[in-house]
């Protein structure tokens, strides 16, 4: 009776931890996919250049980190100004850099924030001149931004037109819902069968175009991290502590993974040239990346200048392919169209219509 008991109470924790899980992760989706707190990112994301910029200024005048901040903050978007007065409180009360600058955590995405942290982390320890490494960041992150605001046009038009063709069958069943008073019983009774094809085919059309639309890039991800690695070494820190940091910065970075794996073999003493080699055997763009570093190593080249073109190159195919892709969205959406859509249509009109032929057939030969 006790092991019973232990093993109903061990089920029933189990489905709690499971019911907590489900509602933390519908959470995380419903604050991605809710339209205000995606036009707030937005700002604050375009008003991060000038926030950079503006922090660089006020350093190289002589101000400190809490001073700079403080300044900044009230010439500041309120979304943004209201963290930055956070960060000047936290500053000025003793707190360590990475900690108060967890202020912005969730108000703008890592990828963006990291390089920024990196510079001034390497300021607070060392000192320099900080506002040459700062405008930097300040261009890589505008030139992100106009990058992702270029993919976003161009498959503005495929995102309509695939949200248009999901929408067909729905509204179609709605209008005949609306129209005929026996529409949605015979759905639901005779034609449950048809009801369910139509739900099917909705759900596969569906899932295949959120696959035609998803432009998602490896190469980009990579682009982003060697970004930040670029102002790492270009504010004094070597490529493995520009690596390191940005891994301890930014836990959620793209290509996080090989990056780890490159400072394990690089901590467990494996030798540049072999750690090297096998981060580029991971990709043609990893492997690009391992010989410019060999070669900056060999012959003393400015390792940050190089990575700045392979970066640039990687956004330069990125923004190629985003352009093949607009001009192949119309093609690829005609599969699904047909193999798809248009059937689900004609179940959803031609059904009930079907259903209620087929009983006037078999009450006329009775």
């Amino acid at each position: 009776m006790t092991l019973a008991i232990a093993a109903a109470g061990g089920l029933v924790l189990l489905a709690a931890v499971d019911l907590g899980r489900a509602a933390t992760a519908l959470r995380a989706l419903l604050a991605r996919i809710d339209p205000g707190r995606a036009a707030a990112i937005r700002e604050r994301r375009a008003a991060l250049p000038g926030l950079v910029e503006a922090i660089g200024e006020a350093l190289a005048s002589g101000l400190s980190l809490p001073q700079a901040f403080g300044e900044v903050a009230p010439t500041l978007p309120l979304r943004l100004a209201e963290p930055t007065r956070r960060v000047a409180a936290s500053l000025s009360l003793g707190a360590r850099l990475d900690e108060a600058l967890t202020a912005y955590r969730g108000a703008l995405p890592d990828e963006d924030l990291a390089p920024f942290a990196i510079v001034l982390g390497s300021f607070a320890r060392a000192g320099g001149r900080v506002a040459r490494s700062l405008r930097r960041v300040a261009i890589l992150l505008r030139g992100r931004l106009a990058l992702e605001s270029e993919r976003m046009a161009l498959t503005a038009q495929g995102r309509v037109s695939a949200i248009v063709l999901v929408l067909l069958a729905p509204l179609g069943g709605v209008f005949f819902a609306l129209a005929m008073s026996d529409y949605v019983p015979l759905l639901v009774g005779p034609g449950r069968g048809l009801l369910v094809t139509a739900i099917a085919l909705e759900v596969v059309a569906a899932l295949w175009l959120r696959r035609l639309l998803r432009t998602t890039s490896a190469s980009s991800d990579l682009a982003a991290l060697l970004d930040a690695v670029v102002v790492g070494l270009d504010s004094g820190m070597t490529f493995e502590q520009s690596l390191r940091a940005l891994v301890d910065r930014a836990p959620s970075v793209g290509r996080l993974p090989e990056a780890r794996r490159l400072l394990s073999d690089l901590a467990l003493g494996q030798g540049g040239r072999r750690a090297f080699a096998d981060f580029g055997a991971t990709g043609p763009a990893e492997a690009r990346v391992a010989a410019l570093i060999a070669t900056a190593t060999r012959f003393g080249s400015p390792l940050a200048d190089l990575l700045v073109v392979q970066a640039d190159s990687l956004r330069s195919k990125r923004r190629q392919r985003a352009l093949e892709a607009a001009h192949k969205t119309p093609v690829k959406l005609v599969f699904p169209l047909v193999l798809f859509i248009f059937p689900e249509l004609l179940v959803v009109i031609l059904g009930p219509g079907g259903i209620q032929l087929f009983r006037a057939l078999t009450d006329m030969s009775k």
